[in-house]
């Protein structure tokens, strides 16, 4: 989709889509950890696990929000901006901007309610409880999926990152475990 110009021009995506993944894995990773915890630790650990939690979460918030900007390298917009120029298959150009513009309408939630009135301009009149999150699978989980999706369109394959552990611990391919999380607080009963 993007050509190999392109793709260097917008690299910064891809980064910001693969950092996304990776620290959803290790959010969700944390946050099914947490029934394991409270069995095996003290109240003072659990409550550095919630300010980690709710800094990861920050992150999967202003990663997904990022592709919304208005002028970035790593935006959908300033993409659409750019292919507008260069493709010239009219069909594909309209499915891009249905993508684009079901996400912009998709992550206004996130990024009015969340991004600019708790992370970017602290604007809120009640902040969430120190064990408070939203809701990973129904809010969060879909809209990643989503910038995948319109990532892997623009780049004309599956973006993927792979990270050996080592000889005995294998790959972890943080795409391929992305697709399969979700959150279960008792879920992980150890650390590995």
């Amino acid at each position: 989709m993007l050509s190999k110009e392109q793709k260097d021009q917008f690299s910064s995506l891809r980064v910001e889509l693969i950092d996304l993944n990776i620290l959803a894995c290790f959010y969700i990773r944390k946050l099914n950890r947490l029934g394991y915890l409270f069995q095996e630790t003290t109240r003072h650990y659990i409550l550095e696990e919630f300010t980690a939690l709710r800094y990861m979460e920050n992150g999967l918030i202003l990663h997904l929000t990022n592709l919304d900007d208005d002028s970035s390298t790593f935006s959908f917009r300033k993409i659409l901006k750019a292919t507008n120029k260069t493709i010239t298959d009219q069909k594909l150009i309209k499915e891009l901007k249905k993508d684009f513009d079901s996400f912009r309408k998709n992550i206004n939630y996130l990024k009015v309610q969340h991004r600019n009135n708790r992370i970017a301009h602290l604007n809120y009149s009640t902040d969430l409880n120190i064990d408070e999150f939203l809701n990973f699978d129904n809010l969060i989980k879909p809209l990643i999926i989503e910038a995948n999706n319109i990532g892997d369109k623009l780049w004309g394959e599956k973006i993927e990152y792979r990270f050996k552990l080592g000889t005995y611990e294998g790959i972890l391919n943080f795409r391929e475990i992305f697709e399969e999380l979700k959150t279960d607080l008792n879920g992980q009963k150890e650390f590995v």
